[in-house]
C-alpha cells in the first residue's frame, strides 16, 4: 500500500561474527547514480563496486567492466534509509516538505573477504540450503544457492548454521532460521571466488 514503510529490521544484515573490530574491512561509496532515489537497495544486498567507483547491484551492468571479478559487498544499510537518500518527499501524500542538501547517498557495507559470519533477509526464500552450500547473487543482489557451478560462477558466500534465533524459536535445522525479529534469515559466511574468465553465470 503506498505510504508503509518497512521497519529496519525486515531488510537487514546482521554480523554474528568478525565485525566490529578497527582492522573489519568495510567500505562506504555512493549508491550508483541511476539508482539513487529511483530503485530500492535494502540492506543485506550484495553490491560491487563498479567502474565509476559506486556501489550496483547488478554486477553485470554496462557501468562495469570486471563484473566476473568484481569484489562483493553486503551492504549494511539500504538506499532508503534516512542517512543515505532523503529528498524530503512524504511517503504518504509524495508532497515535497523540504530539499535536503544532506545526505548525499553514501552507503556503506563488509568486503567478502573480511573473514565474517552474517546473516541477511536478502535472499531467495522459495531454495533449500544446506550447510556449505556456496552462494551467488542474483542480479537484483539477492542471494542464492542456485545453478552455483564452483570456477564457473562468481561465488560471495558459503552457507553456515542458523543461530540467533528467538528462544520462542524450533531448533535450527539448517541455515535459514527465524531471527529475534521474527523474520527470515540465511546464516553464512563471506566468501569470494571468482568466476572463470573463460565462462559465464
Amino acid at each position: 500500500m503506498p505510504g508503509q514503510v518497512s521497519q529496519m529490521f525486515e531488510q537487514a544484515l546482521d554480523a554474528l561474527k568478525g565485525w566490529f573490530d578497527l582492522a573489519a574491512l568495510d567500505k562506504s561509496a555512493k549508491l550508483g547514480a541511476a539508482l539513487l532515489g529511483t530503485t530500492t537497495v535494502p540492506a543485506g544486498r550484495v553490491a560491487v563496486i563498479d567502474d565509476n567507483g559506486e556501489f550496483i547491484i547488478d554486477r553485470t551492468a554496462a557501468t562495469i567492466t570486471n563484473g566476473g571479478t568484481a569484489m562483493p559487498i553486503f551492504l549494511w544499510n539500504g538506499s532508503n534509509h534516512p542517512d543515505v537518500y532523503n529528498d524530503g518527499t512524504s511517503p504518504s501524500t509524495s508532497t515535497v516538505h523540504w530539499h535536503a542538501i544532506s545526505p548525499t547517498g553514501i552507503m556503506s557495507g563488509l568486503v567478502a573477504t573480511g573473514g565474517y559470519e552474517l546473516q541477511t533477509t536478502e535472499f531467495n526464500t522459495a531454495l533449500t540450503y544446506l550447510p556449505n552450500d556456496l552462494l551467488t547473487a542474483s542480479t537484483a543482489g539477492v542471494l542464492t544457492n542456485a545453478g552455483v557451478t564452483i570456477y564457473e560462477t562468481w561465488v560471495c558466500g558459503v552457507a553456515s548454521w542458523h543461530v540467533q534465533g528467538t528462544n520462542q524459536a524450533t531448533a535450527a535445522t539448517g541455515p535459514v532460521g527465524t531471527n529475534a525479529h521474527g523474520v527470515s534469515v540465511l546464516s553464512f559466511w563471506s566468501y569470494f571466488l571468482p568466476k572463470n574468465a573463460t565462462t559465464e553465470s
